[in-house]
């Protein structure tokens, strides 16, 4: 079995707890200031109290809409934490050669990479995908979800994160690493071909562990140790 490093998902839940803690500074705004205007208006009717009521419920609804999105964006992250965890099992299936480093989050205006796994047949940086339906291509080397946009550019913006992750390997081990970039879906019908979607593969959390041990870039068993080290010390570095 695979040797793992971290724990799955902890970015995630992390981020889902925050916006929680959001969302309850912004209810505690948005109730204080309802009294605060409540207290102006009763205390004395003028021209300033007035303008004090016209403006607090608009202003109120503002609130209203950011504890939601708060709130919604939160129930996203918790999902995405499940997803990190439920495709454990399935890293689990490779081999004692391979080593899984969860949730290195080693760069804050990247965000995080949900897993690395090293081993023989090469590097792969996971980005676990929760959705739902099916995902294929647009043509422009972006996913679509049920066929529709997703608003978000995924692939471009994991690439980045991969590109980056490789620099912080490069200058730590001297080495060239080559990092395969794979999008994960537990519960999704994949229907984006290699090559449609840039440098990052779209694969079945069924089909994961096949797809790494048939890797194509392969690593002489020193430069794994090496990349281990350095990829378990950008992870502490954070931690």
């Amino acid at each position: 079995m695979a040797k793992f490093i971290g724990n799955a998902g902890e970015f995630q839940k992390e981020r889902a707890i925050n916006r929680r803690v959001n969302a309850l500074a912004w209810g505690v705004i948005g109730f204080c200031l309802i009294f605060f205007v409540i207290g102006l208006a009763t205390m004395k009717v003028s021209p300033w109290s007035l303008l004090a009521l016209i403006v607090v419920f608009p202003g109120y609804k503002v609130i209203e809409k950011l504890l939601d999105r708060q709130i919604r964006l939160s129930r996203m992250d918790e999902d995405g934490a499940d997803g990190e965890r439920e495709i454990i099992p399935y890293l689990r299936r490779l081999p004692d050669s391979y080593t899984v480093i969860s949730d290195l989050d080693f760069a804050e205006s990247y965000g995080n990479i949900d897993h690395l796994v090293i081993g023989p047949t090469g590097m792969f940086a996971l980005d676990v995908k929760n959705w739902s339906g099916t995902v294929s291509a647009d043509g422009k080397g972006e996913l679509l979800q049920n066929g529709q946009p997703t608003g978000k550019p995924h692939v471009s913006r994991f690439t980045s994160r991969v590109m980056e992750l490789k620099k912080r390997l490069t200058a730590l081990t001297k080495l060239d690493p080559y990092i395969q970039g794979v999008f994960v879906f537990p519960h999704t019908r994949v229907e984006a071909k290699w090559s449609t979607t840039g440098h990052v593969d779209c694969v079945r959390v069924h089909n994961l562990a096949e797809y790494i041990l048939n890797g194509r870039h392969s690593i002489p068993p020193d430069n794994i140790a090496r990349l281990v080290k350095a990829a378990e010390a950008l992870k502490n570095a954070v931690n």
